[in-house]
Protein backbone atom coordinates (compact mmCIF):
# COMPACT_ATOMS: atom_id res chain seq x y z
CA UNK A 1 0.00 0.00 0.00
CA UNK A 2 1.17 3.50 -0.70
CA UNK A 3 1.50 6.15 1.96
CA UNK A 4 -0.90 9.07 1.86
CA UNK A 5 0.78 12.24 0.60
CA UNK A 6 1.71 14.70 3.31
CA UNK A 7 1.02 18.35 2.55
CA UNK A 8 4.13 20.19 1.48
CA UNK A 9 5.30 22.92 3.89
CA UNK A 10 6.06 25.06 0.83
CA UNK A 11 2.43 24.93 -0.30
CA UNK A 12 1.31 26.11 3.13
CA UNK A 13 3.88 28.91 3.07
CA UNK A 14 2.77 29.92 -0.43
CA UNK A 15 -0.85 30.10 0.70
CA UNK A 16 0.12 32.27 3.69
CA UNK A 17 2.13 34.62 1.48
CA UNK A 18 -0.72 34.99 -1.00
CA UNK A 19 -3.15 35.74 1.84
CA UNK A 20 -0.80 38.36 3.29
CA UNK A 21 -0.29 39.99 -0.12
CA UNK A 22 -4.04 40.17 -0.70
CA UNK A 23 -4.48 42.02 2.62
CA UNK A 24 -1.73 44.51 1.78
CA UNK A 25 -2.98 47.98 0.71
CA UNK A 26 -2.97 48.50 -3.05
CA UNK A 27 -0.85 51.68 -2.87
CA UNK A 28 2.04 49.88 -1.18
CA UNK A 29 2.24 47.03 -3.69
CA UNK A 30 5.00 47.06 -6.24
CA UNK A 31 4.26 46.01 -9.76
CA UNK A 32 7.22 44.49 -11.49
CA UNK A 33 9.90 44.62 -8.82
CA UNK A 34 11.95 47.17 -6.97
CA UNK A 35 12.45 49.61 -9.83
CA UNK A 36 8.90 50.75 -10.48
CA UNK A 37 8.77 53.65 -12.90
CA UNK A 38 12.48 54.41 -12.67
CA UNK A 39 12.51 54.94 -8.89
CA UNK A 40 15.85 53.87 -7.48
CA UNK A 41 16.85 53.28 -3.89
CA UNK A 42 19.71 55.30 -2.49
CA UNK A 43 21.89 52.26 -1.87
CA UNK A 44 21.27 51.06 -5.43
CA UNK A 45 22.38 54.37 -6.87
CA UNK A 46 25.47 54.43 -4.66
CA UNK A 47 26.43 50.90 -5.61
CA UNK A 48 25.93 51.64 -9.30
CA UNK A 49 28.15 54.71 -9.15
CA UNK A 50 30.81 52.93 -7.11
CA UNK A 51 30.84 50.04 -9.57
CA UNK A 52 31.16 52.40 -12.51
CA UNK A 53 34.08 54.21 -10.87
CA UNK A 54 35.94 51.02 -9.99
CA UNK A 55 35.31 49.50 -13.41
CA UNK A 56 36.43 52.56 -15.37
CA UNK A 57 39.62 53.05 -13.34
CA UNK A 58 40.36 49.30 -13.36
CA UNK A 59 39.96 49.03 -17.12
CA UNK A 60 42.15 52.10 -17.61
CA UNK A 61 44.93 50.81 -15.38
CA UNK A 62 44.69 47.31 -16.87
CA UNK A 63 44.92 48.62 -20.41
CA UNK A 64 47.86 50.81 -19.44
CA UNK A 65 49.73 47.92 -17.82
CA UNK A 66 49.18 45.66 -20.82
CA UNK A 67 50.34 48.33 -23.26
CA UNK A 68 53.33 49.20 -21.05
CA UNK A 69 54.43 45.56 -20.97
CA UNK A 70 53.93 45.19 -24.72
CA UNK A 71 55.61 48.44 -25.74
CA UNK A 72 58.18 48.68 -22.92
CA UNK A 73 57.10 52.15 -21.81
CA UNK A 74 56.65 51.49 -18.07
CA UNK A 75 54.93 53.37 -16.28
CA UNK A 76 53.86 56.10 -18.69
CA UNK A 77 50.95 54.44 -20.44
CA UNK A 78 49.59 53.15 -17.13
CA UNK A 79 49.62 56.70 -15.77
CA UNK A 80 47.97 58.03 -18.95
CA UNK A 81 45.26 55.36 -18.93
CA UNK A 82 44.72 55.86 -15.18
CA UNK A 83 43.93 59.50 -15.89
CA UNK A 84 41.66 58.53 -18.80
CA UNK A 85 39.90 55.95 -16.59
CA UNK A 86 39.31 58.56 -13.89
CA UNK A 87 37.89 60.95 -16.51
CA UNK A 88 35.58 58.21 -17.82
CA UNK A 89 34.45 57.42 -14.27
CA UNK A 90 33.67 61.08 -13.59
CA UNK A 91 31.74 61.32 -16.86
CA UNK A 92 29.70 58.22 -15.96
CA UNK A 93 28.86 59.60 -12.51
CA UNK A 94 27.76 62.94 -13.97
CA UNK A 95 25.69 61.17 -16.62
CA UNK A 96 24.02 58.99 -13.98
CA UNK A 97 23.25 62.04 -11.85
CA UNK A 98 21.65 63.84 -14.78
CA UNK A 99 19.58 60.77 -15.60
CA UNK A 100 18.32 60.53 -12.01
CA UNK A 101 17.53 64.25 -11.96
CA UNK A 102 15.56 63.93 -15.20
CA UNK A 103 13.59 60.98 -13.82
CA UNK A 104 12.84 62.87 -10.59
CA UNK A 105 11.55 65.85 -12.59
CA UNK A 106 9.38 63.57 -14.72
CA UNK A 107 7.90 61.92 -11.62
CA UNK A 108 7.26 65.31 -10.03
CA UNK A 109 5.62 66.61 -13.21
CA UNK A 110 3.48 63.46 -13.49
CA UNK A 111 2.40 63.74 -9.84
CA UNK A 112 1.48 67.39 -10.36
CA UNK A 113 -0.42 66.51 -13.55
CA UNK A 114 -2.26 63.61 -11.85
CA UNK A 115 -3.27 65.86 -8.93
CA UNK A 116 -5.05 68.18 -11.33
CA UNK A 117 -5.72 71.93 -11.03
Amino acid sequence: MSKPEEPSPFKALDAKLKAARSRRPRSRRRAGGDNEGGVHSGIGIGMRMATEIVAAVGVGVGAGLVLDAWLGTKPWLMILFLILGCAAALLNVVRTGKEMDRQAKERKEKARHDAGP
